[in-house]
């Protein structure tokens, strides 16, 4: 039967001047607890290591805690205004101002506490060798080292080796690459992705457009055919009635007109507007008698009466223009009758 490997804990090591106090925490509780004692910086690793063999379940991740001493604490004031990033930088830039080196580098890190009004920097410095030590004996027990952080702080301040900080930061660069590198992949997939499904709905578009073509031709064809019948249709109707109209005009121009007169020419349109020409032996008379008659509306003389002597008597030659009237639809034109 296989059995399951059990999930390991994590070891928290708090770090004074000559001891170490270790315990191991599973899942929020306290599984085991030790400590011991060190001379020296060289000392240090070996007794992380031994700590870290010590208890029966294995543990992975290692989180230190350190005491003052070693640890120096600082409460800032009067820096200037700049980005957390700057202040780590400023801090550890002018680490012998603020704290004690005694010949010796310093790792250190600085975090602004407070409001904008009331704001200081929290700083925190120990010797680099110190560090160095507890990162070498983490490596030596195979842990992972999360975080060297002052014992009793509340503001998060980490105090980790300046390897072990650039290898982070190289770490951190090289994740943001790899995921720029993702996203802008996962994007031009999904580009690809679009443009073969365009190209493939432009097709399928394309084949029922030209499946479509014969019957919507034939649609088209129809619907013309339909036009052009009921233009014809609109035609024959339009003459049939505009001939009955004709008719009834020369009727009514015929019956009021004198029998002295003689018309040359009639023009009409289907408005009901017209030009009567002729000659008769009193042009006024036939204006009188033009105007009485009912389908013609406000018949006037168009320039002037020329008289002519024809078979040895005098006659009027005429031009008589009218209106529209009831046996046109007004305004909407014609060709002349």
């Amino acid at each position: 039967m296989l059995s399951l490997p059990r999930s390991r804990g994590m070891l928290r090591l708090r770090v004074g001047r000559d001891m170490l106090r270790a315990e191991v925490v599973h899942r929020g509780t306290v599984t085991w607890a030790g400590e011991t004692a060190y001379a020296d910086l060289a000392e240090l690793a070996d007794a992380i290591a031994r700590l870290a063999a010590e208890p029966s379940r294995p543990c992975r991740r290692l989180v230190v805690a350190l005491e003052r001493p070693p640890v120096q604490l600082r409460t800032l004031e009067g820096l200037p205004p700049v980005s957390p990033q700057a202040l780590a930088a400023l801090v550890a830039h002018q680490a012998g101002r603020f704290f004690r080196k005694n010949g010796q580098a310093l790792a250190t890190d600085a975090v602004w506490v407070g409001n904008a009004a009331t704001r200081v920097a929290r700083a925190a410095a120990v010797e680099e060798q110190v560090v160095e030590a507890i990162g070498a004996g983490a490596r030596a027990a195979g842990l992972v080292l999360e975080t060297i952080a002052p014992a009793g702080e509340a503001v998060p301040l980490a105090l980790l080796p300046t390897a072990e900080r650039a290898a982070r930061e190289r770490a951190e660069r090289r994740l943001v690459r790899q995921l720029a590198i993702g996203a802008a992949a996962v994007w031009l997939a999904a580009g690809v992705l679009f443009m073969v499904r365009l190209g493939w709905e432009r097709r399928a578009v394309e084949r029922e457009l030209a499946a479509l073509g014969g019957p919507l031709g034939a649609v088209l064809a129809a619907r013309r055919e339909l036009r052009e019948a009921e233009a014809t249709v609109r035609g024959v109707t339009q003459r049939e009635r505009t001939r009955g109209r004709t008719l009834i005009l020369l009727a009514v121009i015929a019956s009021s007109l004198p029998d002295s007169a003689v018309i040359t020419s009639l023009s009409w349109r289907a408005d009901g507007t017209g030009v009567l020409s002729g000659s008769a032996r009193r042009a006024a008379d036939v204006v009188a008698r033009v105007e009485r008659a009912e389908p013609l509306a406000v018949p006037r003389l168009e320039g002037p009466v020329v008289r002519e002597t024809i078979g040895g008597r005098e006659w009027e030659r005429f031009t008589i223009v009218f209106g529209g009237s009831g046996l046109g639809t007004r305004g909407s034109g014609g060709a002349p009758r």
